[in-house]
């Protein structure tokens, strides 16, 4: 008898703290996609075309093929594949990615947009080039393929677009990172956020190794002609240890040339090309300028940065 109750409590607390930690992780759980898909009332003359595809985890290397990896290391969790027809035979393909959280939607919408499109009034972020369109908004990314650049497929584009918009309710917002990039003349459609080694590698290959073992970081170039990287780490003793890392690379490194220290936290070296890098730590933090600038300007965005820093 004792032994019954003394299982039962047993039971019944163990019951409860898996509820709490389920609770306390809603981001493991997983959408039915197919509730943002928008209503055919809602998008005119385009219908859905076929049926849809789904793709979970791992099975996102079925789907893409040789591309799947990036997304994996911005925290994919499942895509919503559905295409549109309408009466004239014009496709538009609409993939909803539901991603671990807002950090990763927006990194990878910086990932898949670019300086050459056009910035839209939808979501938290929205972007169309061409005929390829990407939507952020909270930790989703909706990305809109038509296959032709006619004034109605773009507008049919637009159209799907803000009607799976209007059915996704959460909002997200950029990552503090971002916001440390100095604001003059800062080409905003050129920010990437990186989580990971392989967004930072498409972007510009500083190592073919994970030399800054980067989690999160951020790029934007500036109108002037130069970039600023910034990388953030847990703490000041890994951002210390990564930045001497960093720097016995480059030094040792037949890529780059002209090793020069400028005191103890800052150093510049040359790339193939001839590019000029400078490369500076402060505290969890490494920050890279790169481009047409004189040392002088790179104190004084260095500064800049690490005000903002401490």
């Amino acid at each position: 008898m004792i032994r019954n109750i003394f299982l039962s409590v047993i039971l019944s607390i163990s019951s409860f703290v898996f509820l709490l930690h389920a609770s306390e992780k809603p981001s493991s759980l997983q959408n039915d996609l197919s509730q943002f898909l928008p209503e055919e009332k809602d998008i005119g003359e385009w219908k859905r075309d076929g049926s849809p595809q789904e793709y979970k985890g791992e099975d996102l290397f079925l789907y893409i093929n040789g591309g799947a990896e990036i997304y994996h290391e911005y925290g994919f969790k499942q895509v919503y594949v559905q295409d549109f027809r309408n009466k004239n035979g014009k496709s538009i393909s609409v993939e909803i990615f539901e991603m671990l959280d807002s950090e990763s939607a927006y990194g990878i919408y910086t990932f898949k947009t670019s300086t050459e499109g056009k910035e839209l009034s939808l979501g938290d972020m929205a972007q169309l080039e061409d005929y390829y369109m990407n939507l952020w908004k909270g930790n989703f990314l909706v990305t809109l393929t038509g296959f032709d650049e006619d004034e109605e497929t773009v507008r049919g584009l637009q159209e799907i677009a803000r009607a799976v918009e209007a059915k996704i309710k959460t909002r997200g917002k950029r990552p503090l990172l971002v916001s440390m990039l100095p604001e003059k003349d800062l080409v905003k459609p050129s920010i990437k956020y990186f989580m990971g080694n392989l967004g930072l590698y498409n972007n510009y290959p500083f190592f073919t190794r994970d030399v800054f073992s980067l989690k999160k970081g951020v790029k934007g170039d500036y109108k002037t002609g130069y970039s600023i990287f910034l990388f953030n780490y847990k703490n000041g003793e890994e951002g210390q240890n990564r930045f001497i890392e960093v720097k016995t690379s480059f030094k040792e490194s037949q890529r780059y040339k002209d090793f020069n220290p400028v005191g103890d936290e800052l150093f510049k070296v040359k790339d193939s090309k001839g590019k000029l890098i400078f490369v500076s730590h402060s505290k969890n933090h490494i920050l890279i300028i790169m481009g047409k600038i004189d040392q002088f300007q790179v104190r004084g965005i260095f500064d800049y940065i690490q005000k903002y820093l401490n």
